[in-house]
């Protein structure tokens, strides 16, 4: 139990460090930056539409009102603590006076980066209950301040969520990434998905160009695209290959900035996470707060014996990455324990009575996502008189088909008396498990499709998210909603 006089400058209005003044000034010049950047190309290019004295003059006008207004939000924001209430004033022309009792508070976390090192403060991020965000944040504490209001919070909440510096001894260190494991973990990640990102970007970037700028500038980039079009299969095809190979490297670097020197703590009632180089992550998850735990493996995370963990908190907004934490790396005896410690019994007998689903589930991928696309490409050789439109709907045929073929082949769920288990993925497996006494409601949905079959769509909601079981049954989909509202009612345990 602290001393009163331990946290005495809770109850006077305190302000932030002073370096939150220049914080507040990168937030807002990122944030203007993001939304006039169409405009300050213009600026940049079109040379005879401002001339470089009145480029000077504007610039000047809008750094001396960015910092002004940066120094008058940093003036008025102050914060106290009176009773079992945080109470937080902020706004410059608008004033906002916060009222956020300690027992709403779900989550307090810790970010630091490269500005936040060197001075020694932190921001910290507090997230509360029936808030799909984070309620606030503190720009920029003194470390040793945010440390101790996180722990008085926490201490009169009645969650020790996060132990301090002095209790840190009692958790156990459970795994430390050094940067061999974070190469493995950077080579093991999903590189299609990140080229398919950059992809998407560069074809919605040729439009915001066009907008901003005018044709002139975007005539080589429909050159390259005209190119692309007409030797689909060469061009097209080095360039997937260019931007895989950058999306490779793209991703190893961020792996090592994002998950440097992370350190994964076990404590008496959850765990804690530290991780990153420029921008220091700390997060923290409760027991009894885990509404799904998620294990993502693949072909080289099997080669490594490691997989991508993740908890799922309960939260307002569901799935949220605010309220969940990500763990790579974990290796396959770590996530043993830690599934062994949650669902309380030995991880083999999660994967007891296993069900498929209905094979109407391939059909129907097949149709709308393999031959209808196919013809799509089919019809598109004919008006071209190209081949390689051709040779590209047989492939999207065959190679589509047969992944959704094994997708359908692969699904498995698995129900016992208190868990359910979900398994899905051809090359990057999915499973997702969770204690039945945590589901707040069972769905059954119908397509016409579905109707005509008995077949139906069984989603169990979480606090953190939903569990999806597709084409099932319906009779087996009203059985196992049956069990599970039983489970719910009969349980006597805490759902969070």
């Amino acid at each position: 139990m602290m001393k009163k006089n331990e946290v005495v400058w809770y109850s006077q209005h305190t302000r932030q460090a002073p370096i939150a003044i220049l914080l507040i000034i990168f937030s807002i010049i990122k944030s203007l930056i993001r939304t006039w950047w169409p405009f300050i190309l213009i600026l940049i290019f079109q040379s005879n539409f401002l001339s470089p004295e009145r480029a000077k003059i504007l610039v000047g006008i809008v750094t001396t009102l960015v910092v002004i207004f940066s120094i008058w939000r940093y003036y008025r924001f102050y914060f106290f603590i009176e009773g079992d209430k945080l109470h937080v004033n902020s706004g410059v022309f608008t004033r906002v006076k916060l009222d956020i009792p300690f027992d709403r508070i779900q989550t307090i976390s810790f970010e630091q980066n490269l500005i936040h090192q060197i001075f020694h403060v932190a921001r910290l991020k507090i997230d509360t209950a029936g808030s799909s965000k984070e309620e606030f944040e503190f720009t920029a504490l003194e470390i040793d301040k945010a440390k101790e209001l996180r722990q008085f919070i926490l201490a009169r909440r009645g969650h020790q969520v996060i132990p301090n510096t002095k209790e840190e001894d009692s958790s156990r260190l459970m795994l430390n990434l050094e940067i061999g494991d974070l190469l493995r973990v950077g080579i093991s990640q999903n590189h299609f998905r990140t080229t398919g990102i950059i992809l998407a970007f560069l074809l919605g970037l040729r439009d915001r160009i066009s907008d901003s700028l005018g044709a002139k500038y975007v005539d080589q980039f429909d050159s390259v695209a005209e190119q692309l079009m007409d030797n689909v299969l060469v061009y097209g095809l080095g360039l997937f290959i260019v931007i895989l190979i950058l999306s490779f490297f793209g991703t190893l670097v961020y792996t090592i900035l994002r998950y440097y020197n992370l350190k994964l703590w076990k404590s008496k009632d959850g765990y804690r996470l530290e991780s990153g180089l420029l921008n220091i992550r700390e997060q923290a998850v409760r027991d009894q707060k885990i509404q799904i735990i998620r294990w993502v493996s693949n072909p080289i995370r099997d080669l490594f014996r490691i997989v991508q963990l993740r908890f799922y908190q309960a939260s307002s907004s569901s799935g949220s990455s605010k309220t969940s934490m990500t763990v790579p790396g974990v290796p396959r005896e770590h996530l043993k324990i830690i599934l062994e410690r949650y669902f309380s019994r030995p991880v083999d007998t999660l994967v007891n009575n296993s069900h498929k689903i209905h094979h109407s589930f391939f059909i129907r991928r097949f149709i709308y996502l393999s031959l209808i696309p196919s013809l799509f490409f089919l019809a598109l050789t004919f008006l071209s008189q190209q081949l390689g439109w051709l040779a590209l709907s047989l492939t999207w045929l065959v190679v589509i088909g047969i992944f959704q073929f094994y997708l359908q082949r692969k699904w498995r769920y698995y129900i016992n008396s208190d868990s359910l288990l979900t398994k899905y993925g051809v090359f990057e497996r999915m499973n997702r498990a969770l204690l039945l006494r945590k589901v707040q409601g069972v769905q059954i949905r119908q397509s016409p499709y579905q109707r005509r079959k008995a077949l139906s769509t069984l989603l169990l909601h979480t606090a953190s998210g939903d569990i999806k079981i597709p084409y099932i049954q319906l009779e087996q989909a009203l059985r196992i909603k049956n069990f599970v509202l039983y489970k719910v009612e009969t349980s006597r345990y805490k759902w969070m």
